[in-house]
């Protein structure tokens, strides 16, 4: 099966996957620019680019060198008592009384951009908030339809660590954005690449704090201990009210922090970025559940006996519209072309890894996935999220490990998101009757060969037809020799 115009190249042509910034849970770094303004005149403006120019870093440092606070008095209602604004209250997500500071004719620029910045920060921590507390009702809905497409077993147990992770809305949504922004946004935004840069940048701020100062990501992403509590997913609808309520005073915990800190403060005011208007986070509920949707949707597959199958270097649509249908063992007809979501047939392929994946369920092999991958990716995650992402867990040896954040100066990268188990087709497994090497990985062998109806694994001696789960794509795919039913 080697060479591109079959749709497959040989297995050791491919690299294995790691965290450079190409795959799920990563986000880049992003550049802004605005118009230029005189930083020495609010008159004319503000501009991001006036911390930097005044810099504000150097001076907010020397400030609190030479002024006194009271005592547990934190930064920012320090700063802003000293300098004239005691009115204003920042100390938390306080949308009502952290407003806005006015500017003062002929006052200092750099005490008004210090003051703006702590109201910006606040307010983007408010934004937040807000899209996670529109987001419960949605949340709520979208566990009722996950768990009727997969029907998993009301026992299976969710991590409860990971699914506050997941509601905070991980950076693990945005890696998707590049690759199919309608469907991710429910095919109901005008202007959704609009909305997911908006995110990107969003979500930048906070990666580029944390790498700065790490100690602020300690209660939005918390660490999974032997001792995590678990949560069965029969349980997950009734218990979100209260998850929602965890994940929104940790982000209160968060933004407190930083408005007391001067040194967390920093991190945030120095990059630039809450200058000019203070950002913000899209009420998009729907867009930012998708980090969520993907961690209960991959654990109840699991729970199922549900696997996630891949055929590296192969595009099943190539294989079915290049001319090798006659060298292949089954029809692969109804893949001729893929639909939206990038699902053809019971197939999803990958662009990321110029691979193909599927879902075998070992208990009904013959059971196919197409029209459930369908539904979930319109609506509730992304083949990125759920298939690339665990394929990235499984390959750096964390598969069963809990959700995780790492940073560092490349960005930001959540691992494990997806929970799937990702098995890939032994391309060297040629001999039917050996079923002991179908899968690259260690685990559940000798599972792709079988019965079909009442007949053994090789139904008639003289012209033998073999049982493949319905998302067979091994080695005997490309011959003849051997007959393959997949229904």
């Amino acid at each position: 099966m080697d060479g591109p115009t079959d749709g497959t190249r040989n297995q050791d042509m491919y690299s294995s996957a790691g965290t450079n910034g190409s795959e799920p849970g990563f986000i880049p770094h992003l550049s802004i620019t605005r118009e230029e303004v005189n930083c020495s005149d609010l008159s004319t403006g503000r501009d991001n680019k006036c911390w930097n120019e005044l810099q504000l870093t150097t001076w907010v440092e020397n400030w609190i060198v030479g002024h006194t606070c009271y005592q547990d008095e934190g930064f920012s209602s320090c700063f802003l008592r000293q300098v004239g604004y005691p009115e204003l209250d920042c100390t938390g997500i306080k949308l009502a009384t952290c407003t806005p500071p006015a500017s003062k004719d002929g006052g200092d620029t750099r005490i008004f951009y210090v003051a703006y910045n702590i109201y910006a920060i606040n307010q983007y921590f408010g934004s937040w908030y807000t899209a996670v507390g529109n987001a419960a009702n949605t949340a709520g809905l979208n566990v009722d339809a996950i768990v009727q497409l997969i029907d998993p077993p009301s026992d299976t147990h969710l991590i409860l660590d990971d699914i506050l992770i997941a509601l905070t809305g991980i950076f693990a949504v945005l890696p998707g954005l590049g690759f199919n922004v309608g469907s991710m946004m429910d095919h109901a935004v005008e202007d959704a690449s609009e909305i997911a840069q908006s995110l990107r940048m969003g979500f930048q701020f906070v990666e580029n704090a944390i790498i700065g100062f790490p100690q602020i990501g300690r209660y939005l992403y918390p660490i999974d201990t032997p001792a995590s509590a678990l949560l069965q997913i029969a349980d997950l609808k009734n218990q979100l009210g209260d998850l929602i309520a965890q994940v929104q005073s940790n982000l209160n915990k968060t933004v407190s922090s930083v408005m007391a800190d001067p040194a967390e403060y920093l991190a945030f005011a120095s990059q630039g970025n809450f200058t000019a208007n203070p950002p913000s986070l899209p009420d998009q509920s729907q867009y930012l559940l998708y980090a969520f949707n993907t961690y209960v949707i991959s654990t109840g597959l699991r729970g199922n006996n549900i696997y996630g199958t891949i055929a590296k270097d192969t595009n099943v649509q190539a294989l079915a519209t290049n001319g090798s249908q006659d060298n292949l063992a089954f029809d692969l007809s109804a893949c001729v072309g893929y639909n939206s979501e990038n699902v053809c047939d019971t197939w999803w392929y990958s662009g990321n890894y110029d691979s193909t994946f599927g879902l075998d369920h070992f208990s009904h092999r013959e059971r196919g996935f197409g029209d459930i991958m369908t539904q979930l990716f319109q609506k509730y995650t992304t083949g990125q999220l759920l298939f690339d992402n665990a394929y990235a867990c499984n390959q750096n040896g964390n598969f069963g490990k809990p959700v995780s954040v790492t940073v560092n100066e490349q960005g930001i990268n959540t691992q494990c998101l997806s929970q799937l188990r990702i098995l890939t087709w032994d391309m060297g497994c040629t001999d039917v009757r050996n079923k002991q090497c179908e899968f690259l990985e260690e685990g559940p062998q000798g599972m792709w060969l079988g019965n079909c109806g009442s007949h053994s694994y090789f139904s008639v001696m003289d012209d033998p037809v073999y049982c493949v789960p319905n998302s067979y794509l091994g080695p005997l795919v490309m011959q003849r020799d051997d007959k393959l039913d997949r229904n």
